[in-house]
């Protein structure tokens, strides 16, 4: 904020004061109804009250908006910056209402952060993305995708989903966009989200070979959370990860030779027979992130 007040002190030429008001600068009242008309200018459905107290600094404008909006501006730091520099009126004015714009704009975030909260990671293949695609170029939807993508590991990537209690959709590009996320503002979402569902995570299995079971949905996706359980799965090497289906998370030692062999019978089977298919593939957690196991 202190470098914005210097920027606008000295960054550019003020405009000359006019005469009139250096000599005649407003009342308080005067001014708080230019600063009620410059709200009104900005928003004109609002509705707007004006108080004015035993003090200066008592003196308010309370407003509001049809969509359940309400704000209260104190008018007295701004009246007493006016005085000192009354040739700045406009420029008062419109920090001021600059100011109420960013508490809409934390109002309206604060409605998006209650559908933020519905956001889900959800695994797919590149092959589903392909697929996906064609369909939508076959009904006319041209090069437009109907969801977020984006890489992950081998052949997997990762999608979006707003899971709320009445239905499930995927996430569009240009809603995620609307609502200010960017792909890593969105995985950070997704995956914070995600974490509620930790304590409801079982981890059955012993000897090097584990399933993690949750609900038929983000089963797979709890591997991009494996962090925060691994200490449920106690191998002596590296865990790898067979994601072989949605509903499916099964964690092997890559000390365990045997395991390992039939891990890989395992991805190769229910990726080809489940009607929520993934990855044949092998992945390892390594270095915080999934990597494609080569062992």
């Amino acid at each position: 904020m202190a470098l914005s007040l210097l920027n606008r002190l000295f960054g550019q030429r003020a405009a000359e004061p006019a005469l009139g008001a250096l000599t005649h600068p407003l009342d308080l009242h005067a001014f708080t109804e230019r600063y009620a008309q410059a709200l009104r200018a900005t928003w004109p459905q609002a509705q707007l009250r004006i108080g004015h107290g035993a003090q200066l600094a008592d003196t308010r404008i309370d407003w509001s908006l049809p969509d359940g909006f309400a704000d209260t501006r104190y008018v007295g730091h701004s009246y007493r910056r006016y005085l000192d520099a009354p040739g700045a009126l406009e420029q008062v004015l419109a920090e001021q209402v600059a100011a109420a714009r960013e508490s809409q704009r934390r109002h309206a975030r604060g409605a998006e952060a209650a559908l933020d909260e519905a956001i889900l990671p959800v695994l797919k293949t590149r092959g589903w993305h392909e697929v996906a695609r064609q369909q939508a170029r076959a009904i006319g939807g041209g090069a437009r995708v109907a969801f977020v993508i984006e890489p992950l590991v081998g052949d997997l990537v990762l999608t979006f989903v707003e899971d709320r209690p009445d239905s499930m959709d995927y996430l569009s590009p240009a809603e995620a966009e609307r609502r200010g996320l960017d792909r890593e503002t969105l995985r950070e979402c997704a995956l914070r989200n995600l974490q509620r569902f930790l304590p409801e995570l079982d981890v059955q299995g012993e000897n090097g070979l584990y399933a993690a079971r949750l609900d038929r949905n983000y089963d797979a996706s709890m591997a991009l959370l494996f962090e925060h359980w691994r200490a449920r799965v106690p191998v002596r090497g590296e865990a790898v990860f067979a994601l072989a289906a949605r509903d499916e998370l099964i964690v092997c030692d890559s000390q365990d030779r045997h395991g390992l062999s039939a891990l890989r019978a395992m991805a190769q089977e229910i990726s080809r027979d489940s009607a929520y298919g993934l990855s044949a593939q092998l992945f390892v957690h390594r270095g915080g992130a999934l990597r494609v196991f080569e062992g």
